[in-house]
């Protein structure tokens, strides 16, 4: 499961969004044109991040060593 986000140069994300991009252009755009893994920059945080009743800055706060449990977000 890939769970980076898609990133589109502004005139590709107007091109999706435009209501009259056929469905099949848009999925290319969003599997082939979208920015790589490797533009991004990635950092392990704890699994309390991937619920939403947990609140605060901590949640963000990038870990050095994930310990047990914590995964790669």
């Amino acid at each position: 499961h890939d769970r980076r986000p898609v990133t589109l140069s502004p005139e590709l994300a107007r091109e999706w969004l435009d209501h009259a991009t056929p469905k099949e252009r848009a999925e290319q755009m969003v599997l082939l044109e979208g920015e790589p893994t490797e533009a991004f920059e990635w950092f392990k945080v704890d699994r309390a991040i991937g619920n939403v009743r947990n609140q605060g800055p901590d949640l963000i706060k990038p870990m050095d060593e994930a310990p047990a449990g914590i995964g790669l977000f």
